[in-house]
């Protein structure tokens, strides 16, 4: 699985089975492409994609638990979640359960999250009888996560909790965006793994920032081997668009609400990534903070217009050019400069 998403990276510098694996994957982008071979820059830098590879269920759980410590301190910090779930006959484990792995997953972390709720709601308790009224809100929500969490539900599920700055630090796992990647054995037909992707449909139908997909992990770790000639050709003949490595990613930009914008010229092409909705002032301090703070204007050119008109002066004759305010909304695709003055 690790190889199909990664593009055939190993892990050999783990030391075992259960240490982490770190995957390091460029994100293809047609666009980044186009502009490279316009400029000739001698720098190109596209948008980078982390993976984590952690072993889940390992039987290292303390008594009655599945899921280790280190497991869920280690996937804490992170953006997002990829859980991927069996759907192979193993000599080993014997026949899949694939939801009742899942629901075995997001238990253990519903039960993470509901500790440091009830840590934290007694340190608050106290302090709020000690006169600290500030802590009122941050009261009143964590006790709506404690309720939510008691009654055995993700906090995904509670909009407030997670938007709101007091709560980030927690950094809850049940809150986090999740991608369910069922990996199914290369005997499974289309429709058997059909039925197990409707099942797990029917399961997360009312939480919001999960997404499902499906893979053969086996093949996409041979395709991903492959020469970009050779995997277009293996891709043709299993009447697939695309490798899962590339579909995976475009889920979990999906899931992060995340876009690219792209600035371009002779030293270097460079796509970068932000929030879908962030402005023009909020993608200059992405790239330094320098440009953030001196803020002048931004010089915007939409990607394709820059495409059909042929270059940047083209571009701004055909009235496609634009200079845009601190406020402006960055949309995918954007080419962008930005002037500034500290």
């Amino acid at each position: 699985m690790f190889r199909a998403l990664t593009g055939g990276l190993s892990q050999n510098d783990q030391k075992n089975r259960l240490d982490p694996g770190l995957g390091v994957v460029k994100v293809a982008d047609s666009r980044l492409d186009f502009l490279t071979k316009y400029h000739k820059p001698k720098k190109v830098t596209p948008v980078h994609v982390e993976y984590l590879d952690v072993a889940g269920i390992t039987g290292e759980g303390k008594q009655g638990r599945s899921l280790g410590d280190k497991f869920l301190t280690v996937i804490r910090p992170l953006d997002a979640l990829v859980t991927c779930v069996r759907f192979f006959d193993s000599i080993s484990s014997g026949k899949p359960s694939p939801l009742m792995d899942y629901k075995t997953i997001e238990e253990e972390m519903i039960l993470s999250d509901l500790s440091s709720v009830e840590k934290r709601l007694e340190r608050v308790a106290k302090d709020l009888s000690r006169g600290k009224k500030e802590l009122a809100e941050e009261f009143e929500l964590l006790t709506k996560a404690r309720d939510l969490l008691n009654d055995a539900r993700p906090l995904r599920l509670l909009d407030e909790v997670n938007t709101n700055d007091k709560m980030r630090g927690f950094a809850f796992l049940s809150a986090k965006p999740q991608l369910i990647l069922l990996n199914a054995g290369d005997n499974k037909k289309p429709e058997e793994v059909n039925m197990m992707m409707e099942e797990f449909a029917d399961y997360v139908k009312d939480q919001p920032n999960v997404g499902l997909d499906w893979l053969y992990a086996d093949t996409e770790a041979e395709l991903a081997s492959l020469t970009a000639e050779e995997a277009s050709e293996f891709l043709e003949e299993m009447s697939l668009e695309e490798g899962a490595k590339e579909r995976i990613i475009k889920r979990s930009f999906e899931l992060l609400n995340l876009i690219v914008f792209l600035t371009a010229g002779e030293p270097e092409v460079r796509a970068w990534s932000i929030v879908k909705g962030d402005t023009a002032v909020k993608a200059a301090g992405t790239i330094h903070s320098d440009m953030e703070r001196g803020f002048i204007r931004a010089e915007v050119v939409a990607f394709e217009d820059f495409r059909t008109t042929g270059s940047m002066a083209a571009a701004q004759k055909a009235g496609k050019f634009r200079l845009e305010g601190r406020d402006y909304v960055v949309k995918d695709g954007d080419i962008m400069l930005f002037r500034f003055n500290v």
